[in-house]
């Protein structure tokens, strides 16, 4: 059984620099939010809150105020956690700690933004946390340039997380996201084997479905690093889709997990039981 895990909101400084020297170990030195831009932020509208094992930090979750159409919500910047922790559901609690605070401190939604290639972080988002998609963001963070993207564009989706939603409540409580007529949408973005590797396959229009289907890589990085053409082509492939789709008024809803090399993203028009 694994020891218990204590989630902390961090308020002073000694504890920023701990959050600063965790992002290095689990980053390197490229991607940091130092000391004085996290105590800014938490000063002003932001959240810090770190994961402990035997007072050691091994994950961390920083949300700064957002303003957006005249209404506020909590970004969600930065989650991360030390890769021999990442099995352990810090990713989700350190999410549900950060709704927690978020609404005792006013706020009814946050955002974030992930890889849309990543399915597993897909998984979390759209089917553990009820979160919802309606918004592609091109080379978000440019040419990052280091060994993680390998050259690849830093596409986004940008989640929207309604905190208090029937929708996000009856996730977290355990109800499933998913729906038998899920398997019945049409797959617009499909997929075959070349050379043994899963390729990208546009079968159809969008047309005028209730609910699409767009397969998505279950193991990108293995592709990234092991056939770096055919995860551009994945990249362009979903990118494309997503963005016809979005303006078409579709909304990613779920990922519908398969015994296949590849998932499927569910897009329906609007968000069934979304009050």
């Amino acid at each position: 059984m694994r020891p218990e895990l204590e989630y902390r909101t961090m308020t002073t400084a000694p504890q920023m620099v701990e959050m600063e020297d965790l992002q290095r170990r689990i980053w390197g030195p490229s991607s940091i939010s130092p000391v004085p831009q996290l105590m800014a932020a938490i000063h002003n509208g932001g959240v810090v809150i770190a994961a402990y094992h035997d007072e050691k930090p091994v994950g961390f979750c920083y949300g700064f105020a957002g303003f957006k159409q005249g209404k506020s919500h909590l970004c969600s910047h930065m989650l991360g956690i030390l890769p021999e922790y990442r099995d352990w559901g810090i990713g989700k609690q350190l999410k549900l700690s950060q709704r927690e605070w978020a609404i005792e401190n006013g706020y009814d939604k946050m955002t974030w933004t992930y890889d849309p290639l990543e399915s597993r972080n897909a998984y979390l988002n759209l089917c553990k946390l009820g979160g919802t998609v309606s918004t592609y963001l091109d080379s978000y963070y440019g040419d990052m340039g280091d060994g993680i993207n390998k050259g690849m564009p830093t596409d986004r989706f940008l989640l929207e997380w309604e905190l208090s939603s029937e929708r996000v409540v009856n996730c977290i409580d355990g109800t499933p996201v998913d729906r038998d007529e899920w398997r019945t949408y049409s797959s617009v973005l499909d997929w075959e084997l070349r050379d043994e590797q899963p390729f990208p396959v546009v079968r159809q229009g969008l047309g005028e479905h209730e609910g699409i289907l767009l397969a998505v890589p279950a193991a990108i990085q293995v592709l990234k690093q092991e056939h770096l053409a055919t995860a551009m082509e994945w990249r362009l492939a979903l990118r494309n889709l997503c963005k016809e789709a979005f303006s078409q008024g579709y909304v990613v809803v779920g990922l519908l997990k398969k015994d296949e090399p590849v998932h499927s993203y569910v897009l329906e028009r609007k968000v069934k039981g979304e009050k």
